[in-house]
């Protein structure tokens, strides 16, 4: 029988030292990150949760050099996501996983947008403002420039995830509000009030008000 316990802990010390001297854990990260990729199995909340944090710091220090890892990774992740009864807290982890992935390997992931973004949405939406959020988003929107289209059939769970920023800092925004405009602009105005015509009337006054849509 596996220590839930042990594991759980080793794989939080090893995001922590990430964060605070990755130059001390890199030289081992062909080793780690297979051992964080095999733990990534839902059924051991902690221990998976602990693991998809540590890979999504991983990722922001490694940067492109992550893409080898990149494959096997998205696919356990894209199955946690979609995964029925899956906590809150994992979700909200593995969604900041794949938008950091899609940062630093944006050409890797960017394909795999329809696969995950509504969940993936509604996954950060009721979360405050931080920089964990924002790196996850800098990701997406970088993704969606790449992939418009892998978004088109959830727009409106994009719209109201980038709705529901109260502060995002001022480069973030301007990203939100080109890929608003852009969108806007390829549909046309009539398209674009049929479509945002069923959206809630907060987040309509909301997207108005922000970001001129």
């Amino acid at each position: 029988m596996r220590c839930q316990r042990y594991d759980r802990v080793v794989f939080a010390l090893l995001g922590d030292l990430t964060k605070a001297c990755f130059q001390h854990v890199k030289p081992y990260i062909k080793e780690l990150v297979p051992v964080l990729v095999n733990n990534l199995q839902p059924g051991y909340i902690s221990v998976c949760n602990n693991a998809t944090w540590a890979i999504g710091e991983i990722s922001i220090q490694l940067q492109g050099d992550m893409r080898p890892f990149v494959g096997v990774i998205l696919k356990e992740l894209i199955v946690i996501i979609n995964r029925q009864n899956t906590p809150k807290t994992l979700l909200e982890n593995t969604a900041i996983t794949i938008g950091r992935l899609g940062l630093v390997c944006t050409d890797d992931v960017a394909p795999h947008l329809a696969s995950f973004i509504r969940l993936w949405c509604a996954s950060l939406r009721n979360i405050r403002d931080n920089d964990e959020k924002d790196s996850a988003f800098r990701g997406v929107c970088a993704m969606i420039s790449v992939n418009p289209s892998g978004i088109i059939e959830d727009f409106i769970y994009v719209c109201d995830a980038i709705a529901s920023w109260v502060s995002p800092k001022d480069d973030l925004k301007m990203m939100f509000k080109q890929i608003l405009h852009g969108y806007k602009n390829q549909l046309g105005q009539e398209n674009w009030q049929k479509i945002t015509e069923p959206f809630p009337p907060l987040l309509r006054s909301r997207l108005s008000e922000t970001y001129g849509v």
